[in-house]
C-alpha cells in the first residue's frame, strides 16, 4: 500500500468531482434500453393472467415523494388503467426477470423499479399509449419487440 499521496489543489478538486457530477446527472434511459435490447432475438412474453387487476401497482399516495416526475407518474397509471396489457408484455429490461422476480411489465409496476428505471419508463409509456389507441395485445407485443431491438 503506497504511503505517498500526493495531494490535489483544489481546483483539480472541483474540476473532478465537476465530472464526477456531470456523470451522475445524464439521462440514462437509453443506455438502459441498449444495454438491456435483445438484439432482435424478441421478447417472451407471458400470456395476461385471468381475472388480472391493477390492485397491486402502486398507488399515487405510494408514489407521493416523485410528484415531480409527471412522466413517470403517467406510466403508473397506464398500469393501473390496462392491468391485462401491461401483465401481457415482457420487461424488455429484465430487470426482475433476471431474479425471477417479475414475470411481465404489470410486475414491475406493482415495485419501485420504475421509478428509477428508464427502460421500464419507455415501455410503460408505449404500451399505455398503445393501449389507449385501441390497439390489441399482439399489436402491442410486436411494437415493444420492435423498440426493444
Amino acid at each position: 500500500m503506497p504511503t505517498d499521496v500526493t495531494p490535489i489543489g483544489r481546483g483539480a478538486f472541483l474540476r473532478r468531482a465537476g465530472g464526477v457530477l456531470a456523470v451522475a446527472f445524464v439521462d440514462r434511459s437509453g443506455f438502459a434500453r441498449l444495454a438491456h435490447s435483445h438484439h432482435g432475438a424478441g421478447l417472451e412474453h407471458p400470456e395476461p393472467r385471468e381475472g388480472i387487476t391493477s390492485e397491486k401497482v402502486l398507488s399515487v399516495e405510494a408514489l407521493e415523494k416523485f410528484k415531480k416526475k409527471e412522466k413517470m407518474l403517467a406510466c403508473f397509471e397506464s398500469a393501473r388503467a390496462y392491468p391485462q396489457f401491461f401483465d401481457g408484455v415482457a420487461c424488455a429490461c429484465s430487470c426482475g426477470a433476471k431474479h425471477g422476480t417479475h414475470r411481465s411489465l404489470l410486475s414491475c409496476y406493482e415495485t419501485l423499479q420504475p421509478t428509477g428505471c428508464g427502460a421500464c419508463q419507455e415501455e410503460g409509456e408505449l404500451v399505455g399509449k398503445l393501449a389507449k389507441e385501441g390497439k390489441t395485445l399482439a399489436e402491442i407485443r410486436a411494437a415493444v419487440d420492435k423498440w426493444a431491438d
